[in-house]
């Protein structure tokens, strides 16, 4: 196992390298779209990818790569999460379209796995400084500005009355949104989802208590997962079967225990 502090500084040092120096400085033809207007992807997502997966690899002898870049150009790389090595998974910068804009609101996630099991995790907020990381068995951790503390688990409010949940809301029929309408009552709010890579630390502060994805592509879900699990969150697919690192079927489900989990089927996904 690497030093979580290790593959953070590495995290860092890619950010102010090939992100932030093209941050509300893109160029003509540094944004293109990959499968249509909405999916885009910029030459500061393909350098920090680039530069991450071999920096990272370096650090584990052995070790592979699924990057959201690199999936995109084959996806044969997905057959790395059923093979026995170590798996570097990257999302170079989750919120493309924030960083394409100009806003601030934007990540850089990185995960660790083996097979199913989740083992590190780190999301950094590149204009803030901000990052989250986690190690398998030994808790979640804040930095910022050089204080890193060790999080504490949320606080959850005991009745359903009071749970803040995030939905993702764009690839819902109009069914499902009336659905949601008629039953937004029995939590405290229902709001949108951002990106992966702001939510994950809303969960963890407790800024909002669940989250319903109807995507749920690795790069996007496991750095923030490996975290939310240590404070001992539960996910799973909508239909409350089992998600495994790699399976990107079947939305998602976060909830801060079993019975919310459950109430979300059975209000939200039913």
């Amino acid at each position: 196992m690497v030093e979580i502090d290790t593959v953070a500084r590495i995290i860092r040092e890619t950010a102010a390298a090939e992100i932030l120096p093209r941050w509300r400085n893109l160029g003509t033809g540094d944004v293109v779209a990959k499968t249509g207007p909405n999916d885009i992807v910029t030459v500061a997502d393909r350098a920090a990818e680039e530069s991450l997966s071999a920096r990272l690899k370096d650090l584990i002898a052995g070790s592979e790569v699924v990057g959201e870049e690199g999936v995109h150009a084959d996806e044969s790389v997905f057959g790395h999460f059923t093979s026995d090595v170590p798996v570097w998974v990257i999302d170079p910068i989750d919120g493309t379209s924030a960083f394409a804009k100009g806003d601030p609101d934007f990540a850089v996630m990185v995960a660790l796995v083996r097979g199913e099991e989740l083992l590190a995790g780190w999301i950094l907020a590149p204009v803030s400084g901000e990052i989250h990381m986690a190690e398998h068995g030994a808790g979640v951790w804040h930095d910022r500005e050089g204080k890193k503390l060790r999080l504490q688990p949320p606080d959850i409010p005991s009745e359903r009355s009071g749970l803040v949940g995030l939905l993702g809301r764009r690839a819902m029929t109009d069914a499902r949104r009336a659905l949601i309408s008629s039953r937004a009552g029995e939590f405290a709010a229902l709001r949108d989802v951002s990106c992966a890579g702001i939510d994950y630390p809303r969960l963890l502060s407790g800024e909002a208590h669940f989250a319903v994805y109807n995507k749920s592509e690795p790069w996007d879900h496991l750095p923030g997962l490996m975290m939310v699990r240590e404070q001992g969150f539960v996910f799973s697919k909508h239909d409350g079967s089992r998600y495994r690192p790699g399976d990107n079927t079947g939305g998602l489900v976060v909830a801060p225990n079993d019975e919310v989990a459950r109430a979300i089927r059975e209000l939200l996904l039913d």
